[in-house]
């Protein structure tokens, strides 16, 4: 479940909420110079970092997964494993791989990276992590995805899919690297969870966001009909409390998950069209539907909602989140939205020149993949200040400023 792994609806009024907005794209004008900094964004021929003071593509890297707040990138090349600085694009390390049975980078810690099979039924798992001691082979019972690590390195946590060789459903749990043991997560009350009572879910985990600040791992979960939380089952409770969406929460450090439960409409409309974005600062969680146009605002603090509200329907397509600066950013189709990041009220909306294709936040400009350009827009006004052509643009994924 991390940006690492977890991967990731009854439209009411909707119009009315988008006609108080602007709705049209404000015109280029008399900008500042693009601002000295790098963005990483998925393309056609991979994760490409860009300079965003010229434009030009620095580097591209098939395949690679960032590491914890974007320091590094990995990447896997027949026998090797390899590592980037993720700001300069040089090579940092290589480790040889040889005799590893897979070679898809499953989970990714400050320490180690694991390595293990492609998607699919199995009775055993057989995972290489690799690290600053080398490597190391574990083979398990079950149909095992690593997820995340703690931030000691000493917990690997996985998705245990079951039945392990017709999987229809999973569930989160803990493996001691130290004692070879695998064993359920803790209550939010830090208490032990019978194996009897943990929780499986059945739907499609849509996105997955990290927040390093307090180790902690946010995946949005939809369609997930007739699921019982493992309070429900410690409860007793034996009927669906009818909620088809939540986000799980899981403190890496802590060793406890809790599930944040999302009220209708969220789950009941395509997975693609539900996006989450973070404000660390802020300590808010953002959760929207494109395809209805609700969102919700939740405090990272104490885990309840503050907020709900109807933003407007956007388009079709894969929707994505952005919140800084005290605002909410959602993109969907050809549309662009945002909203205050406390009240929720709408605060703008515009068109965007293509499919929207991600959205990042840089020194106070928010960056819009549109089509084939990512857009420089003024966040207040969508006056748009510059763009970069990437071909083949699929995702904005993250942006960083540039020192020195």
């Amino acid at each position: 479940m991390s940006t690492i792994t977890r991967r990731q609806a009854l439209a009411l009024g909707a119009a009315a909420t988008v006609s108080a907005c602007a709705t049209t794209q404000p015109p280029l004008k008399a900008a500042p110079p693009a601002p000295r900094g790098r963005l990483l964004a998925e393309t056609a021929a991979g994760l490409s970092l860009v300079e965003l003071s010229t434009g030009a593509v620095t580097a591209t890297y098939p395949g690679a997964v960032p590491g914890p707040r974007w320091l590094r990138l990995y990447q896997t090349d027949h026998d090797r494993l390899r590592t980037y600085d993720a700001a300069t694009g040089h090579l940092l390390e290589q480790r040889d791989l040889a005799g590893a049975p897979g070679r898809r980078i499953k989970a990714v810690s400050g320490r180690v990276v694991a390595i293990g099979p492609e998607p699919g039924p199995r009775s055993r798992t057989t995972i290489t992590l690799t690290g600053a001691a080398g490597n190391r082979t574990l083979r398990l019972e079950g149909n095992i995805e690593p997820e995340a690590f703690s931030g000691d390195g000493q917990v690997m946590y996985v998705l245990d899919h079951l039945p392990p060789e017709h999987p229809d459903r999973y569930r989160v749990r803990m493996y001691d690297l130290a004692t070879g043991r695998m064993t359920p997560l803790l209550t939010r009350a830090k208490q032990p969870v019978p194996l009897s009572k943990e929780e499986e879910m059945r739907g499609k985990g849509r996105q997955a966001v990290h927040d390093p600040d307090l180790a902690t791992l946010y995946t949005l979960y939809t369609h997930q009909d007739e699921h019982l939380h493992t309070r429900d089952l410690i409860a007793g409770h034996d009927l669906s409390p009818g909620v088809h969406a939540f986000v799980h929460v899981l403190s890496l450090d802590q060793r406890w998950a809790y599930c944040l439960d999302l009220p209708e409409p969220f789950g009941l409309g395509p997975p693609l069209a539900h996006a989450m974005a973070l404000d660390t600062q802020a300590r808010r969680l953002y959760v929207f539907d494109a395809s209805t146009g609700r969102a919700v605002v939740a405090s990272t603090d104490d885990l309840t909602i503050k907020r709900s509200a109807l933003l407007g329907r956007l388009g079709d397509g894969e929707a994505y989140a952005v919140a800084a600066d005290g605002r909410a950013y959602l993109a969907a189709g050809k549309r662009l939205l945002s909203a205050d990041g406390e009240s929720l009220a709408p605060a703008g909306a515009w068109d965007l020149p293509g499919q929207a294709h991600g959205l990042a936040w840089l020194n106070g400009e928010l960056l819009a993949g549109a089509g084939e350009q990512v857009l420089r827009l003024e966040p207040r006004t969508g006056a748009r200040l510059g763009a970069i052509t990437l071909p083949g643009l699929r995702e904005v994924r993250h942006a960083e400023p540039s020192y020195g």
